[in-house]
């Protein structure tokens, strides 16, 4: 009895993969692109993990150098990655800072097109800042980018080894 069932289940199950990403593509939720830290655990420990992708990026650059790996086009690449990735946290630490830690500034939506940067003592001047800070795709792009090219040209050169090595 259970032989005879199990072809019929796997019939059942074997589309559902499909059928759940196809709910995921055409149901979606909202997607924020802002996520707020309520308490200030959650805040801390977020910015923990900006400090310590920040550390390790930097011992990425020293180890890089120090090996003398960065003389790759891959490697110096994926150094020039790290340093964006650097800025980025940094940018991301002090927005952070700005606005969860101190509450200095606060963001506020007019409509789906359009926000209100909110500054405790209505410094233009911090407001300006900030939506500076908030800019922060422009540091995280290009170390992606320079992180996949990196990547990519790594991947090619061991090819190429791979290729001079077959062939005798």
């Amino acid at each position: 009895m259970i032989k005879k069932l199990l072809p019929n289940l796997y019939l059942i199950l074997k589309p559902m993969p499909v059928m759940a990403a196809a709910v995921l593509i055409f149901l979606p939720v909202d997607g924020y692109a802002t996520q707020l830290h309520a308490s200030a655990e959650g805040i801390i420990t977020h910015q923990m993990g900006h400090f310590f992708f920040l550390f390790s990026m930097a011992a990425l650059i020293f180890t890089v150098t120090g090996k003398e790996l960065d003389k790759q086009k891959g490697w110096r690449l994926i150094q020039y990655s790290a340093f964006f990735f650097i800025l980025w946290n940094l940018d991301a630490i002090a927005a952070h800072f700005f606005d969860n830690q101190i509450h200095a500034v606060k963001i506020e939506n007019i409509s789906i097109w359009k926000m209100r940067i909110i500054t405790n003592n209505d410094s233009s001047l911090l407001a300006w800042f900030y939506y500076v800070l908030k800019l922060d795709h422009l540091l995280c792009v290009p170390a992606m980018l320079f992180l996949y090219k990196g990547l990519s040209s790594l991947v090619d050169d061991q090819r190429q080894m791979m290729t001079k090595k077959d062939t005798p």
